[in-house]
Parts: C-alpha cells; structure tokens; sequence
C-alpha cells in the first residue's frame, strides 16, 4: 500500500500469498474496506500448492479525510483464521488558509456558529474558533490553534508554541486543544526538546546544539525561567548553563552605537532572576537609549529597570519605545533581515504586554490594542507569541457578562471550537447586554478550489527531471523510477529572509536516498545549483527545507524521489515561505501524477 493517501487517490493493493508451513489446498479469502472504495477482484477461495504462491492487485480509491482500514482475512483448509489489518491514512497536505473574520455583535443580536464557516473547505480538513469580548480584539484563540498546528519545528517555534500555555492553559483546555493534564505534558516536552538543541555553554541552535544567537539564548532562557517558576521540571544544569550563558554575554558585550536588541533581552531576563547590575540597566538607559534598534529592546530594558524599583527611568524607556514603534509603523516595514525574528506587530504586542507587567502607563495602551485588534494577516510565531503574552497581561477576568451559548451563561471565556470532522451542533451565541460586543472568528483548512500559482513577495516553480537532467511526463511514470525534484525559488527584488521550502509529495512518491543529499553527495546533480539549507527533512510526505536568504538572486533546491506505487494521485502545490513575515510566501499550482505499473 502507499504510505498515505489523498482524497479521489487511485491505487491498488497488492497482496500476495505464500504457503510456508501448514496445510495447503482450498484457501478462503475476504477483504473488506472502511473509508475506501474498493473493486474486489479476487475470488472468494483459491487452491494455494505446498511452497506456492498467489498475487491479486485489488484496486481502491480513496474518499474521505482521516484514518482508514482494510481488514484482510485468510481462512485455511483446516478452519484458521489468519487477519491482517493495514491502516490507510487519506490526508489533505495541499497548504493551509487562515481567514479571520471580526464584526460586532449588537445587543439583542444572535450569532449562529455552524459549519457554514466551513464553506469553501473541503471537507474534514477545517477548524474555526470563536471568541467574543475581551480575547476577541486579541484573537486568542485563534493565535492558540495556529500556534498549536504550526508544522515547523526549530527551537524559536517550539518555545513560540509551549510559552503562552504557561498562562493560558485554561483557555487552551477550554477550547479542546489539549486536557490540563496534557498540556502539562506538552510544555514538558517542549522543554525537552528544546535543552536538547542546547550547546555546552549554555547557548542554544534554531534546528540543533549551536551558539552564536544571543536573541534566540536570551528567548528560550526567557520561557524556561518562567516554566521553571511555573513549577515545571527545567534541568538545574540547562537551567543554570543558560542563565550563565546570558551573564558572560551581558559581561563582555562590546560598545554599540546600533543594535543591542539581544543585549537588551538577556538584562532583562537576567534582571527577572536578580542576576543583572542595575548600574549596567541604569547606563544603557541614560547614555545608551538612542543606540537601541527596536522598541522592544528598549521596553526590555525599561521591564528590567522596573524589576529593581526604578519606575521612574522605567517609564522613560518604555515612552521612548512607543514614540519610535509610531515612528516605524508610519513607514512602510521594509524587507531586512532582523536578528531578534520580530516584525513591528510583533513588537506593538511585545511593548504592551511588558509595559502592562511592568506597571508603566508610559504608553497609550488604547492605541496599541487598536493596532493589534486591526491586523487580520496571518501571524508569525512570534506575533502569536507575544500577542497571547499581552492577552494574558491585559484580561484579569476573561468572563464577559451580557452573552450567552444556546441560553447559558458560560462559565468562563466566550470561546467556541468547531472541527469539521465532528460535525457538532451549531451554537447560537446571543449579546443579551445593552451594549455591543466584539466576536472574531478564526478559520483553518485547506480551500477546495486549488489556489493558482503565485505569491507576494517570492514565486517558487517545481520541476521533475530524470537523474540525468531530461525533462519528466508526469502523466506517465514508470513505477520503480527516480526522478530528481527541482525547486526553484525567486525573490521580488532584494529580501532578507528565513524561508521554509515545504514540497508535499504526491502518495506514490517516495523519498530515495536522503542520507546521500543531507551527506552533501549529489555529485550525480552537478547540473543543479543547489544551496546550502540551515535544516533539510526528509519526510514520508513531504521534503522541507529552511534557508537563510538575502538577495534577488533566485536559488535551487534538489532531492532524489522514486515512484513505488502505480496509480492516479493528487500532487500538492509547493510553497515557500517566510517564517516571520507570514504574509510574504508564493506557491505552485497543484497537479496530478499518474504512475504505471
């Protein structure tokens, strides 16, 4: 069977009988399907000879998302019953939409959630969440669930995903991403999975142990410390080989006259665990505010005065980093490499949710809750991060009064969760207040038009040749041969990026032969100029690739597949794109491959 299957998919199932030992003679034979189409084209018996052999290709089609069966039963001659159970896989790997929809809703007004959100979905492939009053101007919910389906995995996205379930872990269990005792789990493994991209000195790596990103120590160093307040398990030697990492670097910083911004990260995680000077905090505040590049650095800073009682020169610099955030965000945001991940939306979260930590009313919290209540772009995982962090800092009590579900009042949040795959029942959400209220809903999948090919910002083109470089017929492909995937991407002029490649294969491609491209040995592919890529995955459905970009020269991408099942599949688009400016990204178009036998 092919690893997976995609819906309208076309293969077979070749099953092959071989007399080892027992009986032979009058076998019986039933195979049965759920979820799939199948044309049985077996007898129900057949005579299997001592050492024999029977091979039967039984056709099959796929339909419906999720996990499917086959149950293959054998009766022997002497009444034995011999079963085997395969599990079939049918997903949908084309790239995933977010729409976000944000209106008011007037007092005596209902809205009905239902799966009418799911409208231009196809089918079994949505989600959509609901949330009304205060979270509504956040998008909480809906930051959480992108957060919690977010594909990637370097050590900035999984602190990214674990951080905002130290504070929100109600709303998280609330909306069915996780029980509380699971999300517990899920926080301790991030901090697994992150102190083992840790480095002996304390420093950590985006995709492994590494050193070199003060920003990306300061950050994981940040999520373990309140993990570890949280009472989760951090290992005291991470712990303390992180915290020392930030202090030697802290020490021997060198003099600046631009920059700073993973500086001003480690004082403040530093000052928050009582290991930074105030006398250094109160220096880079008086004589070196102006050499900071990004407003969050100076709210950090601002955050680590207000740590040790200084709110005088704490409100200082947390007014400074609103008037320069105005600044940035009255230019138009241009295209550079930035070592701290962030986007000025990022840093309007960040501002207010350390500025309201931090007690300052230096900023005008008003205008900023605007700003972030006025984006509808899909969020990076810093965007999320932060947001959710200022979400936290800013609703002290998440009941909203003046609504009800299906008549209730609820409980807690105003929060709402629908999955295509449950078919749940829809859900009258009333304003039974005197006052209008916010609802934002937030909806996930995959659109059952196909998106044409194009982007904002990059194009990415998918070619297959054979290993020799001609040019490949997908229309017909013989099973058993390798082909070599080309992906070409070209940027709109100059960017500095961190991309992700993220090429879907079609259900009967495999992947041949990873260890020879992750080794660097693809002397046979000399014809493609293929780059170097910060991480490469070789997964059963899909090749992903990180790459550190900073040009308008296009660039390649190669990888060797083979073609191991023989039938009609569906090819999803590829896409590129950048991890931290979402909206900038480019696909191709989806197609069929057909492999014959």
């Amino acid at each position: 069977m092919p690893r997976f299957l995609a819906p309208g998919d076309q293969s077979r199932l070749l099953l092959e009988v071989v007399h080892a030992d027992g009986p032979a003679g009058q076998m019986g034979l039933t195979v049965t399907a759920k979820g799939l189409g199948m044309v049985s084209q077996i007898p129900a018996s057949f005579e299997l000879a001592t050492g024999g052999k029977q091979v039967f290709e039984i056709p099959l089609s796929a339909f419906d998302v999720g996990t499917q069966s086959i149950d293959v039963t054998l009766t022997t001659p002497d009444g034995r019953e011999l079963v085997k159970s395969l599990t079939v896989p049918v997903v949908v790997n084309d790239p995933e939409v977010s729409y976000i929809s944000r209106f008011t809703l007037d007092a005596g007004s209902t809205f009905t959630f239902d799966d009418s959100v799911f409208a231009e979905l196809v089918a079994g492939t949505g989600k959509a969440t609901l949330s009304a009053g205060p979270l509504a101007r956040f998008d909480a919910p809906g930051l959480l669930n992108a957060l919690d389906r977010y594909p990637y995995g370097c050590t900035e996205q999984i602190t990214s995903r674990a951080l905002p379930l130290l504070y929100l872990d109600g709303l998280a269990e609330a909306m069915g991403l996780a029980s509380k005792d699971k999300i517990g789990e899920r926080i301790e493994q991030a901090i697994a999975e992150i102190t083992a991209n840790q480095s002996a000195n304390g420093a950590f790596g985006l995709w492994g142990p590494s050193s070199g990103d003060l920003w990306l120590d300061a950050y994981v160093t940040d999520f373990l410390t309140r993990a570890r307040a949280a009472g989760y398990g951090v290992p005291d030697i991470a712990y303390g080989n992180a915290v020392q990492n930030l202090r030697n670097a802290a020490n021997y910083y060198p003099d600046f006259d631009e920059g700073g911004e993973d500086l001003a990260y480690a004082l403040f995680v530093l000052a928050r665990e009582g290991e930074a000077a105030v006398g250094d905090l109160r220096y880079y505040a008086d004589q070196k505010s102006g050499a900071f590049s990004s407003p969050l650095a100076l709210a950090q800073i601002g955050a680590a005065l207000a740590q040790y009682g200084d709110q005088l020169r704490a409100d200082a610099m947390f007014g400074l980093a609103a008037r320069v955030l105005s600044k940035r965000i009255a230019q138009e945001e241009r295209l550079l490499w930035r070592s701290d991940y962030g986007t000025n939306r990022r840093d309007t979260a960040a501002v207010l949710a350390l500025a309201v930590e931090a007690g300052s009313n230096a900023i005008d919290r008003d205008q900023l809750l605007h700003r972030i209540g006025n984006n509808t772009d899909n969020a990076s995982t810093q965007e999320a991060a932060w947001t959710l962090l200022a979400a936290n800092a800013l609703v002290d009590d998440l009941r909203m009064t003046g609504l009800t579900i299906d008549g209730q009042s609820p409980d807690g949040p105003v929060v709402q969760l629908r999955d295509a795959q449950t078919n749940d029942a829809a859900v009258a959400i009333a304003n039974t207040g005197d006052r209008p209220t916010e609802i934002t809903v937030t909806t996930f999948g995959v659109p059952s038009v196909a998106e044409p090919a194009g982007g904002n910002g990059y194009a990415i083109e998918r070619t297959y040749t054979t290993t020799e470089g001609a040019p490949v017929d997908l229309a017909n492909v013989p099973m058993g041969a390798r082909l070599v995937v080309v992906l070409t991407v070209r940027p709109f002029g100059r960017q500095e990026a961190r991309l992700m490649v993220n090429d879907p294969l079609p259900a009967g491609f495999e992947i041949d032969n990873p260890n020879l491209l992750v080794g660097g040995d693809i002397r046979a592919l000399d014809w493609v100029n293929s780059v170097d890529t910060e991480n490469a995955e070789f997964r059963s459905d899909r090749f992903l690739a990180a790459v550190d970009w900073r040009s308008d020269a296009p660039f390649q991408l190669a990888y060797i597949v083979r073609a191991v099942s023989p039938g009609q599949f569906h090819h999803p688009a590829a896409s590129v794109e950048d991890m931290y400016r979402p909206q900038m990204r480019a696909r191709t178009a989806a197609g069929q491959v057909t492999i014959s036998k």
